[in-house]
């Protein structure tokens, strides 16, 4: 089963656990040395893109709005808007980046989401994201 609508070669949530439910969560993934980007971004010394590490973020917001307990919880998301998000040292292959997210603000179809991304217990980035339900994904 998916953690996230998308398919298996943009899933960017290995795992994801709920620690305070409806409002904390923690995603994980581990970034497998052959993932292609890492071929050409940068090749010889490759890192993360930030953009897929704000999509890191914005799946394991996404798992844990999708697991609210309440009858509107949203099945699908996307991304709305990147409030903050400062990139604070590079990721690298073979790393495992741990995300915090918590949900800071719901307003019907919108949600608010307070994002740190750690390797090693290192914080490594964060931000706030905005999601969108998107009932026809």
């Amino acid at each position: 089963m998916s953690l996230t609508p998308h398919g298996p070669g943009f899933s960017f949530l290995d795992a994801f656990a709920v620690t305070v439910a409806g409002r904390e969560g923690r995603g994980r993934k581990w970034l497998d040395p052959k993932l292609p980007f890492f071929a050409d971004h940068f090749p010889g010394q490759p890192l993360m893109p930030g953009v897929l590490l704000i999509e890191c973020a914005a799946q394991a917001a996404g798992a844990l709005w999708a697991s609210t307990p309440v009858a509107n919880a949203p099945a699908h998301f996307i991304l709305a808007q990147v409030m903050q998000f400062k990139i604070q040292q590079p990721v690298l292959p073979g790393e495992t980046v741990e995300t915090e997210v918590t949900l800071e603000n719901s307003l019907g179809a919108l949600a608010q989401f307070g994002v740190t991304l750690r390797v090693n217990e290192i914080e490594v980035a964060r931000g706030r994201l905005v999601l969108s339900c998107s009932g026809g994904l």
